[in-house]
């Protein structure tokens, strides 16, 4: 068995998901089976499979909605890097992020990228709740200290 994300990891991409992260099921792509529906053993950690038929995972499923009501995406290390793109966090800003999280040094740039995407969703769901507001005037200065933070 190989452990493709840890359970932190695992953990972080459901708050990802609960947070309104958006995505399209792809051939390539990860994702964690939190009502353990797939029966298949796995050859990663129990829950964890790698989207390789797509066909049949939908199928299995019962359709690309109900595969993504019912799955986890996990990113890789490029999703997350494209998913904080789509967010406005520049490569120089993500590379200062892990720098300042010291997770060069224990590995955890993966954990580290999926912390700062949680933290830019949750911003994200303020700023559209109050949309209108002088906190919204403000997203490039909030954008910045939530880097920094």
């Amino acid at each position: 068995m190989i452990e493709q994300f840890s359970s932190e990891e695992i953990k972080l991409a459901g708050g990802m998901k609960a947070r309104g992260l958006r995505w399209e099921p792809q051939v390539g792509h990860y994702v964690y089976d939190m009502t353990r529906l797939v029966e298949k053993s796995s050859p990663f950690q129990d829950g964890v499979y790698f989207v390789l038929n797509y066909d049949y995972f939908m199928g299995l499923i019962g359709g690309v909605d109900k595969f993504k009501q019912m799955m986890i995406w996990l990113p890789t290390w490029e999703d997350a890097r494209k998913i904080l793109r789509s967010l406005e966090v520049t490569d120089a800003e993500l590379s200062e992020h892990l720098l300042r999280e010291s997770s060069f040094e224990n590995g955890g740039e993966r954990l580290a990228t999926y912390r700062l995407i949680i933290t830019l969703l949750e911003r994200s769901s303020v700023q559209s709740r109050l949309s209108g507001s002088h906190f919204n005037s403000k997203r490039n200065q909030n954008h910045n200290e939530s880097l920094n933070a």
